[in-house]
C-alpha cells in the first residue's frame, strides 16, 4: 500500500517445505525453491527416470534476472543489526545466478553441462535456445531448462516504482493493458518455468509424450539503453529474422507470436515497429 502500483503476482499457497527439506530450505532463497520445485515437477512430467539416463549427457541451464533478491537482502539487514559473525556462511554459495543449476543437478544427479544465463526479461528464452543448441552439438541428449525469480522483496520493488514501469491500476483486470491506447507499465510477478528439451530420436525411443518441436532461435541486442529498446526495433526485427533463418521457415509458417508486451508506453510501439 506503500507504493503507488499496489498490485504484484504473489504465488500463494505455496508450502516451500513440501519442496525442499528443512536443512537445505535454512540456507536458500524463495526464488530457488521456486526453480527446484518447477525443476522436479518438469521431470516428472516428462517420465525421465534419471536411473535410466547417462547422467553424463543431463544437462541444466536455468537462468534468473535478478537471482536471491530476499537472500542477500536479509543477510545485508543481519550484517547491520548483528554484525559479521553473524552473516550465514551459506550466502556466498547460495546467491549466485547458478545456485538454482546446481541445485537441481545434486538432487537429479545430472552431470552434464551446468550453467545459469542472465538476460533481464529474455532470460527464459535464452536458456531455451542455447539448451537446444546444447543438444544440436551432440553434448546432451536431455537438457533441463528455463527461467525463475522472486523479487517482490521491498527495495526491488520500490526500484521498479521509481522507474514508472509498474501498472497504477488498483484493478488487478486493469492492470497490465499490453498494447492498449490505456497502458501504463506491467506488474512484478515470482515464480519459475521449466522445460524438458529433448533430443527428438531419444523422445521417441523412450515413449516420450512430445508436446512440441523446436526447430530455431535468434538472439541479438540493439546495443542501446539499459532499459529503452532503440525505436525501431532493429533488436528485437534481427532475433525474429535470425529465428526464422535457423528454423528455415518463412513468416507465413508463424502462427503465434508470444510478445514481450511488457503495457509500456515505449516497449510496446516498439515492439509492434518489429513485428
Amino acid at each position: 500500500s506503500a507504493y503507488e502500483s499496489p498490485i504484484a503476482g504473489e504465488v500463494r499457497h505455496f508450502d516451500p517445505a513440501d519442496h525442499v527439506e528443512a536443512k537445505l530450505l535454512r540456507r536458500i532463497d524463495r526464488s530457488t525453491v521456486f526453480a527446484l520445485a518447477a525443476a522436479h515437477q518438469a521431470l516428472a512430467d516428462a517420465g525421465i527416470e534419471m536411473a535410466k539416463e547417462d547422467p553424463r549427457r543431463v544437462g541444466v541451464v536455468i537462468g534468473t534476472g535478478i537471482g536471491s533478491a530476499q537472500l542477500i537482502v536479509e543477510q545485508a539487514a543481519i550484517l547491520a543489526e548483528k554484525g559479521p559473525r553473524r552473516v550465514s556462511p551459506f550466502l556466498i554459495s547460495h546467491m549466485l545466478p547458478d545456485t538454482a543449476t546446481g541445485l537441481v543437478a545434486i538432487q537429479t544427479g545430472a552431470r552434464g553441462p551446468n550453467f545459469a544465463i542472465t538476460a533481464a526479461c529474455a532470460t527464459g528464452g535464452a536458456t531455451t535456445g542455447e539448451a537446444a543448441e546444447m543438444i544440436a552439438r551432440g553434448g546432451c541428449e536431455v537438457v533441463i531448462a528455463g527461467g525463475y525469480e522472486a523479487p517482490l522483496t521491498p527495495v526491488y520493488y520500490a526500484g521498479f516504482n521509481a522507474m514508472k514501469a509498474l501498472a497504477t491500476a488498483d484493478d488487478p483486470t486493469k492492470a497490465v493493458r499490453p498494447f492498449d491506447a490505456t497502458r501504463n507499465g506491467f506488474i512484478l510477478g515470482e515464480g519459475a518455468g521449466i522445460l524438458i528439451l529433448e533430443e527428438l530420436e531419444h523422445a521417441r525411443a523412450r515413449g516420450a509424450h512430445i508436446y512440441a518441436e523446436f526447430v530455431g532461435a535468434g538472439t541479438s541486442n540493439d546495443a542501446y539503453d539499459m532499459v529503452a529498446a532503440a525505436e525501431d526495433g532493429h533488436g528485437i526485427a534481427q532475433a525474429m529474422q535470425d529465428a526464422l533463418a535457423r528454423a528455415g521457415v518463412g513468416v507465413e509458417a508463424i502462427d503465434y507470436i508470444n510478445a514481450h508486451g511488457t503495457g509500456t508506453p515505449l516497449n510496446d510501439r516498439v515492439e509492434t515497429k518489429a513485428i
